[in-house]
């Protein structure tokens, strides 16, 4: 540090300065250039002496001070300093003090050329039409690149490119199916690369929201499986799975007796994805779909030994990729999804994917405005599920939500039981339920 810049600093070093300089600082930036006036206060009788002694006028009276920028530079100016006061500022700060728009105009340069690079490594034009929409300020996963570029560039870059890499594997080799860990171990030697609690996970999530054109969501563990799977890519085909009963399949397919025997005990099985991955020859029917795996048992409880039942499938919460593709399999042999679920967000979001995914085949089941307010029983709305709820439709009924947002409380399955064992009854007459 050279002898002047000390002899300056220590001569403004009293701490009224620093807050003079802050607010000077902060007007210069947004102006950009030397201009317009500050306004203080909060200052002590001693400090509105310091100040009235460096503007070379009486403060000692003003409980707010006024100061302008041209009057500042001008005093340093004719100083023994000789300084202009941006370059002052620089100096004060100990680091380069720009305005406002010239650090965007930097930013900006800089952030462009961060994804001409990548750019420069992408193979597809999947990947060029994403990282095209990133520079841009947009597309899926924005918020999440434009947060670890803040955090640090040089391992955004890192990730983003293996992100890129590892799309470009999947568009070019498309439907080959593999497992996770072992396609994170090829493409970064860590076969945990892609897990849902890294970096790079999260960001392939996002990355193929765009080679899907799906409109971006918020990450889940369970959405994650599911979209990695129709990339082709499978964690296990065990741990994921779905609960059945009374499904039928057709005579002579090598299944059949196992369904058979199920139904006729009225006992459930338990489907994994990799029992889901051969084909099996469902017989058409209504299915019943449920996400409660209490409200699933209950109906159970009520059925006969030996008793027709009717095919129901449980989720146990959010669709997992065993029941989506057990649900996509039946809605091919012609099935109808008849789907109930519980009246709040969580419960309308599943319904409203479902209803989405299958079209014609998706029929509400206790799931309208006339099962809502036939529920005996339900809870308060809570300020957070009726933010979520605002501005949001279904579409089996357009008058359901805004019944629940008027009525204002949530409405659990569970209530519905009876009325669901007793409907069962009347469409299933031989099922002793």
């Amino acid at each position: 540090m050279s002898s002047s810049r000390r002899e300056m600093l220590e001569y403004f070093s009293h701490h009224c300065f620093k807050k003079l300089f802050d607010a000077i600082s902060k007007k210069y930036r947004s102006l950009g250039r030397v201009g317009g006036a500050v306004k203080l206060n909060g200052f002590s009788p001693g400090e509105r002496d310091v100040l009235s002694g460096f503007l070379g006028r009486d403060c000692r009276e003003n409980a707010v001070i006024s100061v302008k920028l041209r009057e500042v530079e001008d005093i340093l100016r004719q100083s023994r300093f000789d300084i202009a006061l941006p370059e002052f500022l620089s100096l004060y700060f100990s680091s380069e003090i720009l305005p406002n728009k010239e650090v965007a105009l930097l930013e900006g340069r800089k952030w462009f050329a961060f994804f001409a690079g990548l750019q420069e490594q992408a193979l597809t034009p999947v990947t060029r039409g994403w990282l095209a929409e990133l520079s841009g300020g947009g597309g899926a996963g924005y918020r999440a690149v434009l947060t670890m570029y803040r955090q640090n560039e040089l391992e955004a870059a890192e990730i983003l490119k293996t992100c890129v890499e590892a799309m470009d594997r999947l568009v070019q080799f498309q439907g080959r199916r593999q497992r996770l860990p072992v396609f994170a171990a090829g493409l970064t030697g860590d076969p945990h690369a892609l897990d849902g609690d890294r970096p790079l996970g999260r960001l392939l999530f996002f990355g193929l929201h765009h080679m899907y054109r799906l409109s971006e969501t918020e990450y889940g563990a369970e959405r994650r499986k599911v979209l990695f799977s129709q990339a082709g890519l499978e964690e296990d085909d065990v741990s994921s799975n779905v609960i059945v009963a009374g499904l039928q399949v057709r005579p002579g397919d090598p299944r059949e007796p196992v369904f058979t025997a199920a139904a006729a005990a009225v006992s459930p099985l338990l489907l994994p994805l990799r029992f889901l991955e051969r084909p099996t020859m469902w017989l058409p029917a209504r299915v019943y779909v449920m996400e409660n795996p209490a409200v699933f048992s209950a109906i159970l409880d009520s059925a006969g030994d030996g008793s027709d039942i009717p095919a129901l499938v449980c989720t146990s919460g959010q669709p997992s990729v065993a029941a989506l593709k057990l649900l996509d399999q039946l809605a091919e042999a012609g099935c109808t999804m008849c789907y109930g679920g519980d009246f709040d967000p969580r419960g309308l979001e599943i319904g409203r994917r479902l209803a989405e995914r299958y079209g014609a085949s998706f029929k509400p089941w206790f799931f309208d405005t006339a099962a809502y307010l036939q529920a005996p029983k339900g809870i308060s709305l809570a300020p957070e599920q009726v933010k979520k709820l605002a501005g949001r439709q279904v579409s089996w009924d357009s008058k359901l939500v805004e019944t629940m947002l008027r009525v204002g409380r949530a409405v659990y399955q569970e209530v519905l039981v009876e009325r669901m064992i007793k409907d069962f009854r009347y469409r299933f007459p031989g099922s002793h339920l």
